[in-house]
């Protein structure tokens, strides 16, 4: 069993190693949506936005939401003394694989999580796919990766992992959006970063295995 736990989506300490980069997102239409979502949370963009769309050819994008939604759900079971408490992300509760299998949000509890979102068509989630793979193979382990697919069918989706060798974790069937509204995504690619107590902060845009990598060590120390 599990009940929801208030984590806000916000952007502070873990993220402040990708203050100097530029971010990169698929297509130019929609900046200033993007922009609106961060202000509408109250966030600071972290750089300068450049380049983001926030639909894909022919499918309507999910829509932000308005207030952030709990980001996690805790075990019933009181934690021992000293340690955190055991969360999952709830939004990932219910949720389904590319290959139309039930996943087990219950595995990402006690760890870390990483999470990719991208969509099928974008090129730049494909270009940042190598650096995606590298990081999560190097911290297997450590921390969760799931990737969280929108804005496309399951099978274009397939294939984006085919072709881009990102097999190594487990991609979730988001076309109907929920997951990215959740988090309030807004444009592709894109990551929130869960702490194990559950925590969130999200990113927009390209990180490379640098990037990634920098966010990573921090967020396992969070």
């Amino acid at each position: 069993m599990t009940t929801p736990l208030g984590a806000p989506v916000t952007r502070s300490a873990f993220l402040a190693a990708t203050a100097g980069l530029v971010l990169a997102a698929c297509g130019r239409q929609g900046a200033e949506s993007a922009e609106s979502a961060e202000s509408a949370a109250g966030v600071p963009p972290a750089a300068e936005v450049s380049g983001i769309s926030t639909s894909a050819p022919g499918a309507s994008a999910p829509v932000p939401a308005t207030e952030p939604a709990p980001g996690t759900a805790a075990s019933t079971s009181a934690p021992e003394a000293g340690s955190k408490p055991s969360v999952v992300p709830a939004a990932f509760v219910g949720a389904t694989t590319i290959d139309g299998e039930p996943f087990d949000a219950d595995s990402l509890a006690g760890r870390p999580t990483v999470a990719w979102f991208w969509a099928p068509w974008c090129v730049i989630c494909r270009g940042e796919a190598p650096d995606v793979a590298e990081i999560a193979a190097r911290y297997s382990g450590q921390v969760n990766f799931v990737g969280v697919a929108g804005r496309g069918e399951a099978p274009e989706m397939r294939e984006f992992v085919a072709d881009t060798d990102t097999a190594g974790f487990p991609h979730l069937d988001d076309s109907s959006g929920a997951i990215w509204e959740w988090y309030e995504i807004a444009a592709q690619p894109a990551y929130a970063f869960i702490t194990d107590d559950g925590r969130v902060e999200t990113y927009l845009g390209a990180l490379g295995a640098e990037g990634l990598e920098g966010i990573i060590e921090q967020l396992i120390v969070a």
